[in-house]
């Protein structure tokens, strides 16, 4: 309000312009320093949130989302893996296992079945349309 009333003021005749400009001046130079306090502020707790975090026994290992509200996770306490559903109403446990064996699957592998091999041959005569309209505009 004080910037408009200063604004405002400014078309009086015999008001000074200088104190306005210094308001302004200090205003952002105020504004700025307070921001620059808050995003601190944020990275010092981000980084004791962190902190705390790496040194807990609780591991999520996998979580799987089924529909927008259920949820599938694949939990590791204390070298026992949990799987837990989560829901609006809760959470639930489904399984216990002491041991076991979680394989990668990060390397792909060729696929096969009749609708593997209907997609190639979608792909490839989807790619030939297309390599004899380019031919087509070429000739043109």
């Amino acid at each position: 309000m004080n910037i408009f009333t200063c604004s405002i003021a400014g078309l009086v005749p015999g008001y000074n312009r200088s104190t306005d400009t210094l308001f302004m001046i200090k205003y952002i130079i105020v504004a700025t320093v307070f921001l620059f306090l808050l995003w601190g502020a944020s990275k010092y707790l981000t980084k004791k949130q962190f902190v705390g975090i790496k040194n807990k026994n609780i591991k999520i290992i996998e979580r799987v989302a089924i529909t927008n509200d259920k949820f599938l996770f694949l939990v590791e306490l204390d070298g026992v893996h949990y799987m837990i559903s989560s829901d609006k109403n809760g959470m639930r446990l489904i399984d216990k296992r002491e041991h076991l064996n979680i394989e990668s699957t990060s390397s792909t592998q060729p696929q096969s079945g009749a609708f593997f091999e209907q997609l190639k041959s979608s792909l490839v005569k989807r790619e030939s349309q297309n390599n004899t309209k380019d031919r087509k505009d070429d000739a043109n």
